[in-house]
């Protein structure tokens, strides 16, 4: 019986949490103690013992054709995603303060007077600076 080494093995996908896997999990631990049952296996043996049974459960498991994998990755990176999630942040104040300077009575009065005291907003002549600063934010930052 020829074996992988420990080091060479390939990785195995992580399982997620449903009921059908659970039966198959279950299934395979039954059958692993019906074999481990009366041997005296050392630890390798025993390891490659549990990665055989982690590698049927996982063909197994994407036979079902419900399996999705349980951590998918986004495929941008994470610096990328901050710059994003600061741009729309901005463009979130840029909308409120854009309709209070309309003078648009919707906007929530607690949001108006955060911006309003954070901006050190005191005329309606220095909203329209904020305004063009937070704009070439915007443009500066995508």
């Amino acid at each position: 019986m020829t074996q992988i080494e420990i080091d060479k093995r390939p990785r195995l996908q992580k399982i997620q949490n449903m009921f059908k896997i659970k039966a198959i999990i279950q299934m395979a631990n039954k059958a692993m103690e019906e074999i481990l049952d009366g041997k005296d296996l050392n630890i390798t043996e025993l390891n490659h013992l549990i990665y055989a049974e982690a590698t049927v459960i996982i063909e197994e498991i994407n036979g079902i054709g419900e399996y999705k994998l349980e951590t998918q990755r986004s495929k941008t990176p994470p610096w990328i995603r901050r710059i994003q999630e600061s741009i729309n942040d901005i463009r979130k104040k840029l909308s409120v303060l854009v309709e209070i300077k309309r003078d648009n009575r919707k906007t929530q009065n607690i949001k108006r007077t955060r911006l309003l005291k954070k901006y050190n907003i005191k005329k309606k002549e220095n909203l329209g600076q904020v305004i063009e600063e937070l704009k070439q934010k915007v443009s500066a930052k995508s």
